[in-house]
């Protein structure tokens, strides 16, 4: 059984079809109850908004600090302490490495990526993190009104694209249904190579 947050997000709903027949998908409660079957777990929520940390009131950056980082943190701290064979895929982004204009999103998603590289793990446990850069199709992306910036940054991105919900779908399914939970405490970045830019 694989239990998530963001049900709705399209990066799940385009992971579930991918998924072993029979295997069961459901939500995690708000209240953070988890169905005692569930051994694999993907953190998908997340909140971004179209303001600089600046431009928030401290109650708006506060929620996005909660959601992005502290949420899935104790999530995770649960998972860990009630399953000892727990596989948990945290959906963190490329701004916890090189910012963002919502700054505090950025600084969430920087505290959980180091987060996930310093926890301490049993050894049938996997915690894993995946930090995109822009998805082209994903709900953040086409919510923003930053036409302009968003295509400047599509041209100079090396692979001349963004990243897909289903790209970040398939890697979340390798990681806990192909991968045999060697790949654990690291931060995945995909960012089509971003970082390489201007390199010989």
């Amino acid at each position: 059984m694989l239990a998530v947050t963001g049900y709705r997000s399209k990066i799940i709903q385009e992971l579930i079809p991918l998924l072993p027949e029979g295997e069961e998908v459901v939500a995690i409660a708000r209240n953070g109850l988890i169905a005692e079957e569930a051994r694999r777990f993907v953190l998908c929520a997340g909140l971004i908004r179209p303001l600089r940390i600046t431009s928030q009131t401290e109650a708006e950056a506060a929620e996005t600090m909660e959601v992005n980082c502290f949420q899935p943190i104790r999530l995770c701290e649960h998972i860990l302490e009630r399953f000892g064979d727990a596989r948990i895929c945290v959906i963190g982004s490329e701004s916890g490495f090189v910012w963002s204009f919502d700054g505090a999103y950025a600084a969430a998603k920087a505290a959980l990526h180091r987060y996930v590289e310093t926890k301490r793990l049993s050894p049938d446990q996997q915690l894993v993190c995946l930090a995109p850069s822009v998805i082209g199709d994903g709900a953040m992306t086409l919510a923003r009104q930053d036409v302009e910036n968003l295509e400047e940054r599509r041209k100079v991105n090396p692979k001349r694209r963004f990243l897909t919900c289903m790209e970040v779908a398939k890697m979340v399914r390798h990681l806990l249904y192909v991968d045999e939970g060697y790949t654990t405490g690291v931060v995945v970045r995909m960012n089509g190579g971003e970082h390489t830019v201007g390199r010989a």
